[in-house]
């Protein structure tokens, strides 16, 4: 897929390394949700990689990617309420646009060894969830994370 000529993804969204301060209160807004309802979320793949390693988002990731462990239906309904467009889901995996920002979440996982419990990471002065240990799970999804690899973005 190319990208278009406004650099935005054919699914609408725009990437958040580029819009940084948009990416960032969408995924505040979302985390404010997802703790009034009780709901543990956690940074997972790209965003998870890109706040470890890079300390923020990863240049050429195309969405925030957060996890859940339940609370899916009611989460869904309340992002929707919140202005949350909902895109699409696949199986229980939901992916919402909100202000350009695509927004997953991720229900089903196939690796649970590092969701039994979290460590914690700041970003601008906010603390989120992310798999423990955080470097297991980043080397059981990526293999040598710590190599920032370069791909053309927008293309599949």
């Amino acid at each position: 897929m190319k990208p278009l000529i406004d650099g935005r993804h054919p699914y609408g969204n725009i990437n958040p390394c580029s819009a940084s301060d948009v990416a960032d209160k969408v995924l505040n807004e979302y985390w404010d949700i997802a703790e009034s309802l009780g709901i543990q979320s956690f940074l997972c793949f790209g965003t998870c990689l890109g706040f470890v390693r890079d300390r923020g988002y990863v240049t050429n990731d195309n969405d925030i990617d957060i996890g859940i462990l339940g609370g899916l239906e009611d989460l869904t309904a309340k992002l929707v309420k919140n202005g949350f467009m909902h895109r699409r889901s696949y199986g229980k995996n939901r992916h919402f646009l909100k202000d350009g920002i695509l927004l997953d979440i991720w229900f089903k996982f196939s690796c649970t060894k590092f969701l039994q419990f979290f460590n914690r990471i700041e970003y601008k002065g906010r603390f989120y969830e992310i798999p423990h240990p955080v470097e297991g799970y980043l080397t059981a999804r990526y293999g040598d994370w710590k190599t920032v690899k370069h791909r053309r973005v927008w293309e599949g």
